[in-house]
């Protein structure tokens, strides 16, 4: 009965340990889902929309009362009064348009987050399975090797090899395990990006097996990198800019005042006659309206002119990211073309060139007709180029990667 409650109680833990087996689709969708930054992102669009609805803001109504001698002798005299100053109409429209373009901003902020996110979870994502197929060459290495130990103490138990041969032999494998251990340990490192990424805290593991193939996008270079969301939010920067001045021009023109009060005037004519004087009971009543001027306008103005620097230099920095993106997105392409072109070497060149080689050559070592010396050689070339074409392949994926992300494409 314990051993089925045990059981029972495990299922779910084993659920959701393979839930998190993921294609590259999933763990970018979870990430989308789970991030913190992305969600931090989402709520500081939240915010600034919630604050869109404080435009319409006045400033807090003033409620007198005065109480004693005000009018007369009299010690039980009362004021009362309400007063309220709202500032000129346009100043409602001016931050409505702020708020609204800072609630723009928001929004494309976290279209850069989301941008970058994506890049991120593919770009961990890749390396992972680089890493993967790295460590499948490397055991077939290490079997290779092992086996090539396993003879060459054979070879020397029986006297027909040096001693020389085996302790190369023990030499190469022992480096061959340290290059797993390192590998071992490179895929904790990355599986540990790509979980920090998702926003979640169970284990995570990839389900595909490799490095899916690339191609190259077409390419315009004028408008390349125009549907990047980091431009975007920077042109809604300079918007802003512009908003702000608008408001700091209608904060110069005057706020409005308008009021009412209510009094006894214990003691006085109540009309021209000069009889009944009036009491407590006895009110007075009148309305006032004013205006709130500026009087010295030279700071209120001077925010406007700081704000027209401000608006230029985001204007500027908006330039220059362009510029910027371009020119990264230009090397991209290059980079792509490079890697593209030594990955094509690898496949139709190299890579079946060395397979031969290295058929070729386990033959004649093993029917004596090169040493160990040679054939150690080329296991060592045919690692180097099973590295090199694996690497190309990652090369060019990365490439396109980092390329979707300068064009904003996910």
């Amino acid at each position: 009965m314990k051993i089925w409650i045990l059981i029972v109680t495990l299922i779910p833990a084993i659920a959701i340990a393979q839930s998190q087996a993921l294609t590259m689709e999933k763990a970018v969708q979870l990430a989308l889902q789970q991030n913190k930054g992305l969600q931090s992102a989402e709520a500081s669009v939240d915010y600034y929309r919630k604050m869109a609805r404080s435009s319409g803001e006045i400033p807090k109504t003033d409620i007198n009362l005065q109480y004693g001698q005000t009018n007369s002798y009299a010690s039980n005299d009362n004021n009362y009064s309400v007063t309220q100053t709202i500032p000129f109409p346009t100043v409602f429209g001016a931050r409505k348009a702020l708020n609204n373009a800072q609630t723009d901003k928001a929004v494309w902020f976290k279209a850069v987050t989301q941008n970058e996110l994506v890049y991120q979870v593919k770009q961990v994502y890749v390396q992972l399975l680089y890493l993967q197929e790295v460590r499948s060459l490397i055991m077939e290495q290490d079997s290779i090797f092992s086996g090539f130990v396993h003879s060459a103490d054979l070879r020397y138990r029986t006297g027909e090899s040096r001693m020389l041969e085996k302790i190369a032999a023990e030499g190469r494998l022992n480096e061959v395990k340290n290059s797993l251990r390192q590998n071992e340990a490179d895929l904790n490192i990355y599986t540990a990006r790509l979980q920090a990424l998702l926003g979640i805290n169970t284990p995570v593991s990839i389900t595909e097996t490799a490095i899916p193939d690339a191609t190259l996008p077409a390419i315009n270079d004028t408008l390349a990198v125009a549907a990047n969301p980091q431009l975007q939010y920077l042109k809604q920067q300079v918007i802003i800019t512009e908003k702000q001045k608008q408001l700091y021009r209608a904060a110069i023109l005057p706020d409005i005042m308008v009021g009412y009060f209510n009094q006894s005037l214990i003691g006085t004519p109540v009309n021209a006659s000069g009889a009944p004087l009036a009491t407590n009971s006895n009110r007075f009543q009148g309305f006032q309206v004013g205006l709130a001027l500026p009087i010295w306008m030279g700071p209120l103005k001077a925010k406007v002119r700081a704000e027209e620097k401000q608006q230029l230099a985001a204007g500027l920095q908006l330039d220059n990211n362009v510029i910027q993106l371009q020119s990264q997105y230009e090397q991209a392409v290059q980079q792509f073309i490079r890697n593209r072109n030594s990955l094509e070497f690898y496949q139709r060149t190299s890579l079946p060139n060395t397979e031969l080689l290295l058929e070729q050559s386990e033959k004649s070592y093993r029917s004596g007709d090169i040493g160990y010396a040679e054939y150690f050689l080329n296991l060592e070339h045919g690692l180097t180029t099973r590295q090199g074409y694996l690497l190309a392949r990652n090369e060019v994926k990365q490439a396109e990667l980092y390329m979707a992300y300068l064009a904003g494409r996910q």
